[in-house]
């Protein structure tokens, strides 16, 4: 298989898992890996530690927004 066939497969199945955050930055982390030389376990744990922040910051967000509070602390 060509690495252009598995970069399909492993964006398809990215996609298909609803894993946005390690699709867009999986690439990336696995060159910061290899110039590194992290262990694959290293490279596994930074693409999932960001894929958790970054829903946990949309969360936060999202909250906000359903809470209709006035988020201007201008006022106080």
């Amino acid at each position: 298989m060509t690495a252009a066939e598995i970069n399909d497969q492993l964006v398809s199945h990215l996609k298909a898992l609803h894993l946005p955050t390690i699709r867009a930055c999986y690439e990336e982390v696995a060159e910061m890996a290899r110039r590194e030389a992290l262990s694959f376990e290293h490279y596994l744990l930074e693409i999932i530690e960001h894929e958790q922040e970054v829903r946990h910051q949309h969360r936060i967000e999202r909250l906000l927004r359903e809470s209709h509070l006035p988020l201007d602390a201008g006022g106080l």
